[in-house]
């Protein structure tokens, strides 16, 4: 079931998977996620538990950063998405609950 939707799903999904309206989201957002991290873990009493906080913020904050600066590490292979369609293409006239009308 799930296969099917999501086959049904790519019809209306654009084809380019890292545009710059999702790096500036994602990359935004993790930002955002550090900075609430280490301002939650200047709350904590216990030293552990701060350091703890603080290079969790780090680590999600350099996420944030990468995002943004589209680094390498972060991109699909296009080889890995033509296998996935070869997998789950089937013919969408076979269900016709998701076949647009």
């Amino acid at each position: 079931m799930i296969g099917r939707l999501s086959f049904w799903n790519k019809d209306n999904v654009s084809n380019e998977a890292d545009c710059l309206a999702c790096r500036l989201v994602s990359g935004i957002g993790l930002l955002g996620i550090g900075a609430f991290l280490l301002a939650q873990s200047k709350k904590r009493p216990k030293p552990l538990e701060n350091y703890t906080m603080k290079s969790l913020a780090a680590a999600v904050g350099l996420l944030g950063v990468a995002r943004l600066g589209n680094a390498d590490f972060l991109k699909a292979t296009t080889k890995e998405a033509k296998e996935q369609e070869t997998k789950t293409s089937k013919n969408p006239t076979d269900h016709q609950f998701f076949a647009r009308r």
